[in-house]
């Protein structure tokens, strides 16, 4: 038979437990709720013009089947019953740009696959198909690589440096492990894209921290491009952008 004292400390075990579980859940739900809740709209920094309004998709063309605004951001979802047949974009409407500085907020879910598409160009063959080098965002191994869509297709691991001689012999330097710099990266919460274009070097950071580069000495290596954002064939996902700046140099 337990004694009154055990009794209370029982009572008391229980009672701590319960506490901590309930306050670690909360904390949990607000650490969750803010790694996916939008960040706050920006001003363009000084140089930088802003390319998405946060209303409108004005500036954008796409298919409306995938794009809208949700809560201030571009949103990109396929489903069971609207599945994406193929890389597609939404595609900015401005004019070619060479030498920039880009800067974007994103959010993906988990097994989701997209990217933001750069020195890009029109692929005829596609509806709101582009070519191009792309910053890619999929949660994992894949998060922050440079692809280059008909460039050469996966070009630079998280971590590595790439090269291409003027006849394509392609070289790879690691600069980094791709590991450590996940801890820098929200997989599956709100990041910051900058991608650096200058000349043939193309850079790309995740959240100030370099992912990726790649200097391209290649003839049909493009000089200038417009923008995209992809959505990828593949499981149902849905993924968000916010705060777009461009700098041109």
């Amino acid at each position: 038979m337990m004694t009154k004292t055990v009794l209370r400390q029982l009572r008391f075990a229980l009672t701590l437990i319960v506490a901590v579980y309930f306050s670690t859940t909360l904390l949990f739900a607000q650490e969750t709720n803010s790694a996916i809740s939008p960040p706050p709209t920006k001003e363009a920094p000084d140089g930088f013009v802003s390319l998405f309004d946060g209303k409108t998709l004005n500036g954008w063309a796409g298919d409306d089947k995938y794009w809208s605004i949700e809560d201030g951001c571009i949103t990109g979802r396929s489903t069971a019953e609207t599945p994406v047949p193929y890389s597609m974009y939404l595609v900015w409407q401005g004019e070619p740009v060479g030498d920039f500085t880009l800067l974007a907020d994103f959010r993906i879910d988990a097994g989701g696959n997209s990217g933001i598409e750069y020195r890009a160009w029109k692929d005829d063959a596609r509806n709101f198909g582009l070519n191009g080098y792309q910053a890619d965002i999929s949660p994992g191994d894949i998060m922050g690589i440079l692809y280059g869509e008909a460039l050469g297709e996966i070009i630079a691991w998280r971590g590595e440096s790439a090269k291409f001689s003027k006849d394509g012999v392609k070289s790879i330097e690691k600069f980094g492990d791709a590991n450590e710099i996940a801890k820098s990266i929200r997989m599956t919460g709100w990041n910051t894209y900058r991608i650096e274009a200058r000349g043939n070097r193309f850079t790309e950071y995740i959240n100030d921290v370099k992912t990726s580069e790649l200097v391209d000495e290649r003839e049909k290596s493009p000089k200038s491009g417009i923008f995209g954002l992809q959505i990828h064939p593949g499981p149902p996902t849905s993924f968000q952008y916010k705060n777009i700046f461009l700098k041109i140099h």
